[in-house]
Formats: structure tokens, C-alpha cells, sequence
């Protein structure tokens, strides 16, 4: 048995409220949040709960946010039987109070233990989307070695017309916008790990880090190397991650691995995930970029073209950084990113090293009302969003021309998703990721200027400079303007 089994781990008082604080920087709308208003103002088709059923004893440490369980979509903490007898033992260590202390401990006051998986919201509809979805909304599936091959593009340009080599996939999937899933883009990633059995035995796999129970994959995932969760936690615990571009909270991934074992990650509704833009960019995690490619079949990245810097009266040179385009995505079960449109008309590709994704993509052309996204209201969470809408948008009466592409993403497979298409994606188990934004000059690339324009416009100048500094005026007379500070000498 490892030495760091789970009933080792402890979340001490200063790592709760470690929790407590990105939980609030995530989701603020919830730390007034009142079970009382929720559950009278609730639009869940399922039934509303009597008042013993639905009372949640206060936690004593002063750091519960309990609207993050509002909806009880996983109103248990999972047990192996075996274990029942001694939940004690299993589930001790979620808070570290001290022999002498007055407090409860914590999971005593959590009412979601129960081995009856079948009541469970989240055991039935994780069945479900296990499952693969149907050929009419199923994406289509290619190889990745195929959509390198490299064909002839011919683009008028004024009188001219200029012919290049570009890869199969940028014309066929980049301009005509569709979504689809790939194959064989890993090969060769020291990121990607190896889930040949014959390759590792089961106590390689789990080194570093273990479950509650012996049997289960939520830790170990059955891989061995690369980036499962299991190595980056032993190689980058103690290193803080971020958990959203929207604020600056962050949290070790030790504590992270703590909380998402422990009954609070357990039983959210949409546990926290760490997205984190800024991975890289320092020491240590920057060997992480050295540990994958962007897949050759994509075309280039025009916004690498940006003239990296500007000269001013003291000949120092000012770099403009741009907008964020790479992510490390971590979460469990129930976590995701809630349904969104990509910034700037970008193109996005997402590989999944380890677990399981759902994926919900929508034509652009979709009513954002109609799908959830409603202004000024804040991003419903993606398995709340499963709850409510997911019945609804793969029914026969939904509107065809809105009819979304679903995706079941497995370890080693790579996601492409056009610019525009409203998409969410769920975890099924505890997923490990890495995902790219990127602009590509097929597809709207006039749109893209124009968003470039208004909400990046220091970006925008430099960009502008470096297209035309890399020979790529076609595509700098795109932008919305025709003169900028860049084509002052």
C-alpha cells in the first residue's frame, strides 16, 4: 500500500480556507448564497425537497460554501463496500483540527454518505454519456497523419493569384468551420502517458498518489508516466496553479489533490478545475512545454506573427503580450468548463492525456438565450447545465439548424473546435488536458480583425506590424483601419 493513501491527507485550517478563497473568486454569486431562495426559485425538473431533505447542517470551520452543493447532483460520496465498516478511516482527514479542539469534524456534518449509487443524480447520467452519442450528432472521426498531407491552395489577390501548399485539414475543417475529432496527434509526447498494461504493473501506476480504495481509477486512471495527475502532483505539488483567467486565485496542487478526494469535492455540484494560462512561463513548469506539440495539421498561428516589440525614445524595447492561448485543464468528475464561445474568433484544439471529456458544440448561428447563455447572468456550470438543458437540446423536437455536435473524447484524442461554435465540455472522471487558441487565416478571419481590434487593440498594432513585417499584407489590409502607429517610421 503507498505511504500517502488517502487517509494520510489532511486539509489543515489554512488550506480550507485556501479552498474557500478560490471558491469564492470562481463562483461569487454563491457565497451569500441562501438554500431557503434557491430552492423556491429553482427551475430543476426535479422534484423539490421536503425540509428534512434538504436541510445541510452548517460547517463549524467558518469556510463551507454550501451553494456549491445547492442542486445535490452528487448527493453521495461513493464507497466501496468493503470500506462501509470503516468510513471512519476512509473518510477521515478532511480537516485537521487538532486533538484538543472543540469542532466536529468535518465529514461528520456532511449528510451525503450512502452507498446507493442509484439515487444519484450523477451515477445515472454519468451512464449515460459514457455511452457514445448518436451517428447524426456524433462528430466525425479522422487520423491525424492524413490531414497533414499537404494540398495546393490557390487565393486571389487582386489581379494576381498566389498559389501555396496548406494541409488537407486547414481546408477542410478550418474553413468550413466543422467540428471533429482526431486521432494519433500524440505521438511522441512525453506529456501522453502509457496506458499499455503489459508495459507497467499496477503499483507503477500507482505511484505518487492512491485512492480511498484499492480498486479505484480516480487517482491512477490506469496510466503510467507522462502528465496523469498522479506524476503532476509528485512532480509540481507544491506549485500553485490558477483556476480561471477571470481572477488570480490559486492553489497548490497538494491541496488541490486533497480537496478533490475529500467528501466537499465529492459532493459539489461542479467541483473546482484548475485553467491555468500561465503555465509555462516560469520555472518549474516550464518542462512542461517541452512535453507536446501543436499538432502539424493545423495551420499557422497568425498571432506568433506579432512584432514581438517597440523601440521608444530611449530605445528600450516594450513587449505587448498576447491575449492568453494555452491552458492546462485539470478537473474531476463533474467539473468542466461551462458553456462559452471561444475569445476572438479563434480556432481551439483540446487533447485529452487523461480521462474522459463529453463535449457539446452548437452551430454559431445558435440563439445564445435558447442554449443558456444568458447576458449578465453568470456562466451556469457544465453539469448543472446537463441537468437542465441536455434533455432538452438532443430531443426530436429541438430546432435542426441548432442541433448540436456531441463529442466523447477518451485519453490520446484530440478535439478541434471552430471558431464561433458555442461548446461545454463535462468530465466524466478526473481528466488531465492541454488545450491551444489559435488564429488561423481560414475560416472568419474578418470578424477575428475586427474583435482583435476592439478588445485587444495594443495587441492589434503589433500584430498588424508583424503581418506585414512577415510578408502577409493580404492579410494585414483585413484589419479595420487603415492606418495605425505601426506604420509610422
Amino acid at each position: 500500500m503507498p505511504t500517502n493513501y488517502i487517509y494520510d491527507r489532511y486539509l489543515d485550517s489554512e488550506e480550507r480556507y485556501e479552498v474557500r478563497v478560490v471558491k469564492a473568486a470562481e463562483r461569487p454569486h454563491l457565497v451569500h448564497w441562501e438554500e431557503e431562495d434557491d430552492i423556491n426559485a429553482s427551475s430543476s425538473s426535479d422534484e423539490k425537497k421536503t425540509d428534512d431533505e434538504s436541510f445541510q447542517p452548517p460547517l463549524t470551520d467558518g469556510c463551507d460554501l454550501p451553494g456549491w452543493r445547492a442542486r445535490r447532483l452528487a448527493p453521495c460520496v461513493s464507497v466501496e463496500k468493503k470500506h462501509i465498516d470503516s468510513i471512519g478511516l476512509v473518510l477521515g482527514g478532511c480537516l485537521n483540527i487538532g486533538s484538543g479542539a472543540t469542532l466536529f469534524r468535518r465529514e461528520s456534518q456532511f449528510p451525503f454518505i450512502t452507498s446507493n449509487v442509484d439515487s444519484c443524480w450523477w451515477h445515472r447520467t454519468k451512464e449515460k454519456l459514457c455511452v457514445p452519442p448518436p451517428v447524426d450528432r456524433d462528430a466525425p472521426v479522422v487520423k491525424h497523419d492524413e490531414m497533414c498531407a499537404l494540398v495546393d491552395y490557390v487565393k486571389s489577390n487582386g489581379c494576381n493569384e498566389e498559389s501555396r501548399k496548406v494541409t488537407y485539414f486547414s481546408l477542410e475543417f478550418e474553413e468550413k468551420g466543422l467540428p471533429v475529432k482526431i486521432l494519433g496527434a500524440t505521438f511522441n509526447w512525453p506529456a501522453m502517458p502509457d496506458y499499455d498494461e503489459e508495459n507497467h504493473s499496477k503499483n507503477e501506476a500507482n505511484k505518487g498518489w492512491a485512492d480511498m480504495s484499492d480498486n479505484s481509477d480516480l487517482m491512477t486512471a490506469k496510466g503510467c508516466g507522462g502528465w496523469t495527475f498522479a506524476n503532476l502532483v509528485s512532480r509540481f505539488g507544491n506549485i500553485s496553479w490558477r483556476y480561471s483567467d477571470q481572477h488570480g486565485e490559486m492553489m497548490s496542487l497538494n491541496t488541490y489533490a486533497k480537496y478533490i478526494t475529500s467528501p466537499e469535492g465529492q459532493s459539489d455540484d461542479s467541483p473546482l478545475g484548475i485553467y491555468d494560462s500561465q503555465f509555462g512561463d516560469d520555472d518549474p513548469t516550464s518542462l512542461l512545454l517541452n512535453e507536446y506539440t501543436v499538432p502539424k495539421c493545423f495551420s499557422q498561428d497568425l498571432f506568433e506573427l506579432q512584432s514581438g516589440c517597440d523601440s521608444d525614445e530611449d530605445n528600450s524595447i516594450e513587449e505587448v503580450p498576447r491575449p492568453p492561448y494555452r491552458w492546462i485543464l485539470i478537473g474531476p468528475e463533474r467539473s468542466g468548463t461551462g458553456l462559452h464561445v471561444d475569445p476572438l474568433w479563434t480556432n481551439a484544439w483540446v487533447t485529452v492525456l487523461q480521462g474522459k471529456k463529453r463535449w457539446l458544440l452548437f452551430p454559431p448561428e445558435t440563439p445564445h438565450e435558447l442554449i443558456g447563455m444568458i447576458e449578465g447572468q453568470p456562466q451556469i456550470p457544465s453539469s448543472i447545465w446537463f441537468a437542465d438543458y441536455y434533455e432538452k437540446v438532443t430531443s426530436t423536437s429541438w430546432p435542426t439548424e441548432y442541433k448540436p455536435t456531441e463529442i466523447l473524447q477518451y485519453h490520446g484524442e484530440t478535439v478541434f473546435v471552430p471558431a464561433g461554435w458555442p461548446h461545454l465540455v463535462l468530465n466524466l472522471e478526473l481528466t488531465v488536458a492541454v488545450t491551444h487558441n489559435y488564429a488561423s487565416e481560414f475560416g472568419p478571419f474578418k470578424r477575428m480583425c475586427q474583435d482583435v481590434v476592439e478588445e485587444e487593440p495594443e495587441f492589434a498594432v503589433r500584430w498588424y506590424a508583424g503581418l506585414k513585417e512577415n510578408g502577409r499584407e493580404d492579410l494585414a489590409s483585413c484589419l479595420p483601419y487603415k492606418k495605425t502607429v505601426a506604420d509610422d517610421s
